[in-house]
């Protein structure tokens, strides 16, 4: 693994579009009852996308997943949608965020950098996921798991990381993260 200052690393994700945090995944806040929501299946991914549940893991293996890294970087985009009514505005900003993540994932791996990649909602690669098809994974080094998926508050992981979050009718707080540092 390439050795990059914390200030390197978040000027990188800055200069990506996000309001960047670095955090030990030890800091990070799960809530097992997270996992609920996706088993509502509001989205119509569980068990139909191979990035979420219950093919993503159970709440344990996926918080032994994440404690695997040693460090977070979070990575926060704020979109003016109107109203939680505008549909369009709320898909494209989800698109947008989870394709920047994957943007700065790869450009990590380029540069050398070990880590995974978390986003907003299921996997979008592939559409629909091979496992609609019975098919295996297409891009297991890159999908891209949702963090409500992995349990993740992102309320008190705003606010551990210092970073601006509330549930405002007008403004979408999207985030993600890239998971590095492989614990010994």
């Amino acid at each position: 693994m390439i050795e990059v200052t914390d200030q390197e690393l978040l000027k990188i994700a800055k200069d990506a579009g996000f309001i960047p945090a670095i955090i030990a995944t030890d800091k990070i806040i799960t809530d097992p009852s997270f996992r609920k929501f996706c088993e509502e299946d509001l989205c119509g991914k569980y068990g139909a996308n191979y990035s979420c549940p219950p093919d993503c893991g159970t709440v344990e293996e996926v918080r032994q997943w994440l404690m695997s890294y040693e460090r977070a970087l979070v990575l926060q985009t704020i979109w003016d949608i109107g109203s939680y009514e505008n549909k369009p505005a709320i898909l494209e900003a989800k698109r947008a965020h989870n394709a920047a993540v994957l943007r700065l994932t790869e450009r990590l791996r380029r540069d050398g950098m070990n880590g995974s990649c978390l986003g907003y909602g299921g996997c979008p690669l592939c559409d629909p996921c091979k496992k609609v098809e019975g098919l295996p994974c297409a891009h297991p080094d890159k999908k891209i798991s949702c963090m409500s998926a992995y349990c993740i508050d992102v309320a008190k992981l705003a606010g551990t990381c210092g970073l601006e979050f509330a549930w405002d009718p007008k403004r979408l707080y999207l985030f993600g993260a890239f998971v590095f540092g492989d614990r010994i």
